[in-house]
């Protein structure tokens, strides 16, 4: 095939349309098929007994002059006229000659970067269709037979196996991928949701939200990419195993060693920060010695900045030098039918330092708790401990739940002489650096926050290791920057 010959796809959503074509294609055969087989046992059958056994005498008795057999791995290869290889090798050109083009491919990019086969990649589309048309939640409840009010348009694991599977072989491969090591579970990209009693085949698929999120934007980038595969779920504790109870529990993060000298950030912010812990080390013995009374002995404070600016490390520092763990929630990943709960576990636990992350879900405009809750709860937090709200913008936050909060502070991006330490310390001691790397154009050329150019130096590291080389070089830095930046808005951040 001539790259000459073969277009890019427009945007990540022409591409998106494109897969969702080859699904189409894939269900209406199901389809068809489903149907053609009812009709055929509804009139051989004799009674109830018949239908429920139909997969035992199908084998046996001829329909139509043509055996049938019910199997987890039928084959659609008796309809396809086009080998599948064709089509998935015109795909990739596709794909290929977008990114040359610097067209970034949501799914795609995680592909790669997983080594997700095609099967595991067709497994993810599947479970993505509902997230774009409500069709598809209703094609997969006709198929499943579960076409009545109130289904939930998931798929389940045996559907994507019957329409993905042509083989036992690759019947067995695709149900390790929902039930084994893979890299899909690994990162808690794919839930399963049904009780843990019931089989393996009847469980629900659904996606992750972050990662619909990740893969419905209009520009995913790679480094959108990296920070999605690094995000805790909100039931994981860093540093030991969760144990599931009844009621779901916040993270309990065990505090890094995170000195108040590690963070790069603004002299006054980071004494801003500091007196944050100056509010629980030392309110009591005020109280106590010259006979203050203060009516809110806790702190809450807004953390505002974009993604990678530090807040998350701010909050660590915190809590380590009150010597408390930190307890953290990503109110983005929580689901609305279960944000009551949260909030209901923190008032029961009443953590010491709490990290709200994605606040906005909670105290925005469209919050899924009640004024009345919300309300109550930052009374509540107002008595104890501190509780950072953090946001990327502090006006996602509504105005009446300003006022309750003590400190409002802003993480601005890097100047240029905090980008080049950044860049100097996104490398572990252990990585060996070409000495030749011109910190000082870096810093001065690309705008990036601290967690923007973390992700671009592991990037590079893994193009020096896949290319054997004895150093970490410019050449990786600006490969791995390539791959990252994905979109012309990027760009405007380039200093001249």
């Amino acid at each position: 095939m001539q790259s000459e010959s073969v277009e890019p796809f427009v945007d990540n959503w022409a591409y998106l349309r494109a897969e969702l074509t080859w699904l189409d294609r894939a269900l209406s055969l199901a389809i068809a098929r489903q149907r053609k087989e009812t009709k055929e046992v509804d009139r051989a059958a004799r009674s109830r007994a018949d239908r429920v056994t139909s997969h035992w005498w199908k084998g046996l008795v001829t329909l139509e002059g043509e055996t049938a057999y019910d199997s987890p791995v039928e084959s659609m290869r008796r309809r396809s006229t086009t080998p599948k290889a064709s089509y998935q090798q015109q795909l990739e050109a596709k794909i290929d000659i977008s990114q040359q083009r610097g067209i970034l491919l949501g799914l795609p990019l995680l592909c790669r970067r997983l080594q997700l086969s095609v099967a595991e990649k067709n497994l993810v589309l599947m479970a993505l269709a509902p997230e774009i048309s409500r069709r598809y939640g209703r094609l997969y409840n006709y198929i499943q037979e579960t076409d009545y009010p109130g289904a939930t348009g998931l798929p389940t694991v045996d559907l994507i196996l019957r329409i993905l599977c042509r083989s036992d072989a690759e019947w067995r491969s695709l149900r390790h991928c929902l039930s084994g090591d893979s890299a899909l579970m690994q990162h808690h990209l794919i839930e399963l949701k049904s009780a843990q009693t019931d089989p393996l085949l009847g469980r629900l698929v659904k996606l992750a939200d972050p990662l619909v999120t990740y893969l419905l934007a209009d520009q995913p980038t790679a480094i959108a990419l990296e920070a999605l595969l690094s995000l805790p779920t909100p039931l994981t504790t860093f540093g030991q195993a969760y144990e599931p109870s009844p009621a779901p529990r916040s993270s309990r993060l065990t505090s890094h060693p995170t000195p108040w000298s590690a963070l790069i950030l603004p002299p006054a912010l980071v004494a801003d920060l500091e007196h944050l812990c100056h509010r629980v080390q030392f309110a009591q013995a005020v109280d106590a010695t010259w006979n203050f009374q203060s009516p809110h002995p806790g702190t809450i404070a807004l953390l505002a900045g974009a993604p990678g600016t530090g807040k998350t490390m701010a909050a660590q520092a915190i809590a380590q030098t009150l010597q408390t763990p930190l307890h953290c929630i990503d109110l983005c990943q929580v689901r609305p039918d279960d944000q009551s709960r949260y909030l209901q576990e923190l008032v029961v636990q009443a953590p010491t330092v709490l990290l709200l992350k994605s606040a906005q879900h909670w105290f925005g405009r469209n919050a899924a708790l009640s004024n009345a809750d919300i309300h109550q709860f930052l009374i509540q937090r107002q008595q104890q401990g501190i509780t950072l709200l953090s946001v990327h913008h502090k006006q996602t936050v509504m105005a009446q739940w300003r006022q309750l909060v003590q400190a409002v502070l802003e993480f601005p991006l890097p100047d240029q002489s905090s980008r080049r330490r950044l860049w100097q310390r996104a490398f572990p001691a252990a990585v060996p650096l070409d000495p030749a790397i011109d910190w000082n154009w870096l810093a001065r050329r690309f705008v990036l926050s601290g967690g923007e150019i973390y992700a671009i130096a592991r990037e590079a590291a893994i193009y020096a290791a896949a290319a054997a080389a004895t150093t970490v070089t410019m050449q990786h830095l600006m490969q791995a920057y390539e791959l990252a930046k994905g979109t012309q808005g990027r760009g405007k951040r380039i200093q001249a």
